[in-house]
């Protein structure tokens, strides 16, 4: 997956209870876990596959940077279209767990790093000075089964604060 989390962040101060928690989906593993002081990332894989040669991946990411989601999400899209010409996304602005957030799709026909085709579907919050962000990608064009389950993926992450009572936030 083009990789933007190692770029540096702006620090600002960090609620430090919150965090995106979602089920592991049957037949997936860590593929790879990083915690920094820029923030922490998770990516999730089919079993079997890796981190650089994957056809599904889920990657939950939590940035300590001042930003809202809107910016965020505009950055994350500029940057995605720079790295792979063609590149179609759409956002529609959401809310969850009463946080202002984005919620959306971008398609590059043909990432130049792998020659295939990569399709992300993403949700992003802004909380106490973090971005919270999920993303389901694919190393193909999903077809209908395939994005229902990228969706139903993306609305099974809780985001959790100090104060939740979701048992999957304990």
């Amino acid at each position: 997956m083009m990789r933007t989390f190692a770029t540096a962040m702006v620090l600002a101060f960090v609620a430090p209870n919150e965090r995106l928690v979602m089920p592991m989906p049957e037949g997936f593993v860590v593929g790879h876990r990083e915690t920094a002081q820029s923030g922490t990332i998770e990516e999730r894989i089919p079993r079997g596959e890796t981190v650089e040669k994957w056809s599904r991946m889920i990657t939950i990411l939590k940035i300590n940077t001042g930003a809202d989601a809107a910016t965020y999400a505009t950055n994350f899209e500029a940057t995605i279209k720079n790295a792979c010409p063609g590149t179609k996304a759409m956002h529609i602005a959401a809310t969850t767990a009463g946080h202002p957030s984005i919620e959306g799709r971008m398609d590059c026909p043909r990432n130049p790093s792998t020659g295939q085709p990569e399709t992300f579907f993403f949700r992003v919050l802004s909380s106490g000075g973090a971005i919270h962000m999920v993303q389901v990608a694919f190393r193909h064009v999903p077809d209908a089964k395939e994005t229902g389950w990228a969706r139903v993926q993306i609305q099974g992450a809780t985001f959790c604060t100090a104060g939740s009572r979701e048992g999957v936030c304990r």
